[in-house]
This record gives structure tokens, sequence and C-alpha cells, in this order.
């Protein structure tokens, strides 16, 4: 399986990919925030939603947008870990909703976004501030 944070900083090992994916991946990484449909993807990389999603299993072991709802969950994880507000963080990273972003966080880190902000505040040092919303 892909790692997300590795990917997102650019240390991805096993590279490098085909042309078609690794254009789709920087679209991805550079557009997280914004809907992406498969089918602009495909077109950007000229092949078709088949090929695209046959060669993401291939070289990354996800389809593009298990994929992506890994990098927004990335993103929005750091925003938690800086303070930033559960709904606030989940509509800056492209999620429809906190309930949609929330049923993905709790899926990929196996605990829901609230609890992950309660244990940084448990974990914080004594005057630092990390709100929950």
């Amino acid at each position: 399986m892909i790692d997300v944070a590795a990917l997102v900083l650019g240390r991805l090992p096993g590279g490098p990919f085909s042309e078609p994916v690794h254009r789709a991946l920087d679209h991805l990484l550079s557009r997280y925030a914004d809907p992406v449909p498969l089918s602009d993807l495909a077109a950007l990389t000229g092949r078709t939603t088949f090929q695209l999603i046959r060669a993401f299993r291939k070289e990354l072991g996800v389809t593009p947008h298990a994929l992506l709802v890994r990098i927004r969950v990335h993103h929005a994880t750091a925003m938690l870990a800086r303070g930033e507000p559960i709904a606030g963080a989940a509509a800056d990273v492209g999620f429809v909703d906190q309930t949609h972003f929330g049923r993905h966080f709790k899926r990929i880190h196996r605990v829901t976004p609230r609890r992950y902000m309660a244990a940084l505040r448990a974990a914080a040092p004594p005057g630092a501030s990390v709100s929950i919303h």
C-alpha cells in the first residue's frame, strides 16, 4: 500500500512511475482540495478511465479516488494537529461535509477526528492551545 506522507513529501520509493500515473499524481497532489473527476484525470493522461485505474492499482496499489481521499485526510490531519477546527479542515481539503470527512478519517486512523483532537490536547504541554470545534 502507498505511503501517502512519503508521496505528499515527494519521497515515495519504487519510482519512477509511468508517465500517465506521474501526470495524474501531480494533478492530485496539486488540486486535492478541488473536485477531481476521474474523466478529467483520464483526459489529462491520454488514457481511458479503466486504463488509468489499472495503472494506479498496478503501480500504487490504490485507485485514483482512494489516493485522493488519503491525500485529503493526510492534509486535514496536519491541519488538526495545528489546532484547526474539524469542520474547517474538512472543508479546506475538499470534503463535502464534516461527516464525510469523519468517516474517512476514522477508516484511516481508527479514531474519530474529535478523539484525535482530544488526544492531542491531552498530550499538549501546559499552555499550548489545541481547539476542538
